[in-house]
């Protein structure tokens, strides 16, 4: 269950399942307060869990597969803050705030502990009721103070916050072998390596003389026989591991392109 008390920038995540796994691509920033229960986010180059008490800052435009984790007597809980383009725009202008080039950064990361961090966390727990009346004054001003709180604790954050560039077109090739696992339409994966969907196609064919639908076909294909030959996968984990929507279908394309089910193969 996830609450979104009036406004879409301010969420309550919760939920009392065994687990809940995914993949998203974040569309903002958000700060984020894991209350209870864990998350563990990987990108295809490192993986990081956040425990309760932990803060942890997400980054915009950033792959990601998660895993939402309740705790043994208590449910995955987290609130966090997103910022939207228009107010963290204000708040560089009214700052005189410039970002730097950074370097790699992954989709979540952990900030440090710190009495402010808390001090606001425990502040905007006790505001939420508020919230729920469309209060925006008052979400405006939780929102500048949470970027004051978090440029104070971690000043490095600037660099990221007010990057407001579009992904820069990048080595096709490496990205798509790091995140062919991802359930992305090709016009994602376009924007993602700072293309036009046509220069996308066109870029993809020079480089592996196929079609993208057909590489990430046989790329995933190729994956599953792997995990599930090497790794000792489930069928049932494994087609969404490796981006596959539906399980019928993955057991459809893996036989025809195998000649065996994917159950057989151990």
């Amino acid at each position: 269950m996830i609450s979104a008390l009036e406004h879409p920038q301010i969420l309550v995540s919760c939920y009392y399942k065994k687990s809940v796994n995914g993949e998203d691509i974040v569309n903002r920033h958000a700060f984020a307060y894991q209350i209870s229960g864990s998350l563990t986010v990987q990108d295809g180059r490192e993986k990081v869990t956040f425990q309760p008490g932990d803060f942890r800052f997400n980054v915009r435009n950033r792959l990601a597969k998660f895993v939402k984790q309740p705790g043994e007597h208590d449910p995955f809980k987290s609130l966090s803050i997103q910022f939207d383009e228009q107010t963290l725009r204000d708040f560089a202008s009214e700052h005189h705030l410039i970002a730097e080039t950074t370097s790699y950064v992954p989709p979540s990361f952990q900030l440090k502990k710190h009495p402010l961090l808390q001090n606001f966390v425990d502040s905007l727990q006790h505001s939420l009721p508020f919230f729920s009346d469309g209060n925006s004054e008052l979400m405006k001003v939780k929102l500048k103070e949470a970027l004051i709180v978090l440029l104070k604790v971690q000043p490095e954050l600037k660099d990221i916050l007010f990057n407001f560039q579009t992904p820069g077109k990048i080595n096709l090739k490496a990205f798509m072998e790091r995140n062919f696992r991802f359930n992305l339409s090709l016009a994602r994966f376009a924007y993602l390596t700072g293309r036009s969907i046509s220069a996308f196609k066109r870029d993809f064919f020079e480089e592996y003389a196929m079609t993208p639908a057909k590489w990430l076909q046989q790329k995933r294909l190729d994956e599953a026989y792997y995990l599930l030959k090497e790794e000792n996968f489930k069928t049932t984990d494994v087609y969404s591991e490796v981006g596959f929507e539906d399980l019928s279908h993955f057991s459809f394309v893996f036989k025809k392109h195998f000649g065996v089910n994917p159950s057989s193969i151990s």
